[in-house]
């Protein structure tokens, strides 16, 4: 009984050890969460620059067509006031040239980084699907050993004891 008893502690820390390597996946679990959440942020960000990029060339079209189609702040200072000076508009005509070709800089760049954020992503999953596989079939496989060995010493330890009983 003895023994058995002993050899308890040895089994409790196998056991520890299975359930680090399944943690292990917990944590990258928690990795993949965390490149899902980055991929959304980047997502965004880009959905923001697109937006503001459309919202500049509609400013423009507006600026070079000389109208305003939409009720603003802009068209009422120029019932009130008169019309901004040639240059005026052409200097903010310019100035807006200047920001869509940013921002179609911005959204080219934002377009790459958000594809290869993809691509560096599926690249992390497919590596972590086969080893995976091989990593948790061979936990299971020694956990399974374990369990056998420690049955039979369970058996050994009670024919032992049944053994002593049948001299008494």
């Amino acid at each position: 009984m003895d023994t058995f008893a002993a050899s308890i502690d040895d089994i409790l820390e196998e056991e520890e050890h299975f359930a680090d390597q399944i943690k292990e996946y917990l944590y990258y679990a928690e990795a993949l969460r965390a490149v899902c959440r980055k991929h959304e942020l980047t997502q965004f960000e880009l959905e923001l620059v697109t937006q503001d990029l459309i919202c500049k060339r509609h400013q423009r079209e507006e600026l070079s067509g000389g109208m305003v189609r939409t009720f603003s702040f802009k068209g009422v200072t120029n019932k009130l006031f008169g019309a901004e000076a040639p240059e005026q508009r052409g200097a903010r005509l310019k100035l807006l040239e200047e920001q869509i070709s940013e921002g179609e800089e911005e959204v080219r760049e934002k377009t790459l980084e958000c594809r290869d954020h993809v691509q560096r992503g599926l690249l992390d999953l497919q590596r972590f699907r086969k080893q995976k596989d091989k990593d948790l079939k061979e936990a299971l496989l020694s956990l399974a050993l374990m369990q056998v060995s420690m049955c039979k010493k369970g058996i050994q330890v009670w024919s032992n004891t049944r053994d002593c009983f049948l001299k008494m």
